[in-house]
């Protein structure tokens, strides 16, 4: 679109034009300008943390944890539910959130591991070291299942 205006610009300078269709016509390229700008700075303005997103990968690891926590007699099936969960939150997400998808695994793995060794808690363990090494364990199962979530969407987007 600014080739137009450059060449309008050009056309009205060739005929000894005004020197209010050169303000015009430069007027109107500036707000040229300034439109492309904006669609730059708006395209450029991604964040590295989304709330939402991570509201959704929450739902998501929650919900999975949930339906493998359903898993009779067999112990820690809710971890197994972790990567599920992120699996189909990286599947069905159009970017990538790897960072929320840690978080969200990692405080809800640490908080499963919590809350099921309560008593035991309340008796005088310390939950710290559990509550840390079920986080990390938990972040690296959501970004395991978020990181094979992306590369089937890849896989099924791109073009053969």
């Amino acid at each position: 679109m600014s080739d137009r205006t450059v060449e309008r610009t050009r056309d009205a300078d060739a005929e000894g034009s005004t020197d209010t269709d050169t303000a015009a016509s430069t007027a109107a390229s500036a707000d040229l300008l300034s439109d492309s700008g904006s669609e730059t700075a708006e395209e450029s303005t991604g964040s590295y943390f989304s709330v939402r997103a991570l509201l959704v990968a929450f739902g998501a690891i929650g919900i999975g944890m949930t339906l493998g926590s359903l898993i009779p007699i067999v112990p820690f099936t809710a971890f197994a539910g972790i990567p599920v969960g992120s699996f189909l939150h990286g599947l069905l997400d159009s970017e990538r959130r790897y960072a929320e998808t840690a978080v969200a695994g990692g405080l809800l793995s640490g908080l499963a591991v919590v809350t099921s060794l309560l008593p035991m808690l309340l008796a005088g363990l310390d939950g710290t070291r559990l509550f840390v090494i079920a986080a990390a364990a938990g972040m690296v199962l959501a970004v395991l299942g978020h990181y094979f979530g992306r590369d089937l969407r890849d896989g099924l987007t791109r073009d053969l």
